[in-house]
Order: structure tokens, then C-alpha cells, then sequence
């Protein structure tokens, strides 16, 4: 059995953080923060969510035909 990473469970708190900081940002108008980190967050967010399925469902990652 493998171990589990909490890939998913960091990556929800990622998305929750990002949702607080766009909401603190509404007030006081720094977008430019949002700008820098919505990228590494939401591509970090759609990995472990979503990119999934290349390892289970495809061999892909094995290399096999």
C-alpha cells in the first residue's frame, strides 16, 4: 500500500487561501499580489485535482504501449 501525500487536501488549502487573499484584496486593491501568486496556485491546484488520471487511467507515465 502506498503512503498517501495529502496532495489534494494541500491543494484545497492553497485554493482557500487564495479565495481569502482575492477577498482581502477586494478592499484594500493590491492585485498585483494576485497576480503573481493566482498562476503557481491554480496550476498546482489543477495538477493534483485534475492530472490524476493520466496515472490511472492511461500508460502514460509508464512508458508501456
Amino acid at each position: 500500500m502506498q503512503q498517501k501525500t495529502f496532495k489534494r487536501e494541500f491543494a484545497a488549502c492553497l485554493a482557500v487561501f487564495l479565495c481569502f487573499v482575492a477577498w482581502k484584496a477586494s478592499n484594500a486593491e493590491p492585485v498585483e499580489t494576485l497576480k503573481v501568486i493566482i498562476w503557481p496556485i491554480m496550476l498546482f491546484v489543477g495538477a493534483a485535482f485534475g492530472m490524476q488520471w493520466a496515472s490511472k487511467q492511461t500508460d502514460l507515465t509508464t512508458g508501456r504501449k
